[in-house]
């Protein structure tokens, strides 16, 4: 699986602000591109729903995790199911 890129055109993609779950804390480091960064985890509180299926980031990129503000940047989640 690619890296997805932290990048500009990356952001733009981006709708993990108008995610359910996305809250304040979340907002105080890198906005979204929870599946490249992957680095909120340490804001993530309750499951309130998630939108990861429905961004073009995560077609573009063929994967199909969720809860990237959870889990983790999609690459280091497919690590984690290999071991």
């Amino acid at each position: 699986m690619a890296k997805v890129p932290a990048n500009e055109e990356t952001m733009i993609k981006c709708i993990c602000n108008a995610c359910p779950t996305y809250n304040e804390c979340m907002q105080t480091g890198k906005l979204g591109v929870f599946c490249s960064v992957g680095d909120e985890v340490r804001c993530f509180e309750n499951e309130q729903g998630c939108n990861c299926q429905d961004c073009t980031v995560s077609s573009d990129f063929d994967f199909s995790t969720v809860y990237h503000c959870k889990d983790g940047p999609a690459d280091r989640q497919m690590q984690s199911k290999s071991r």
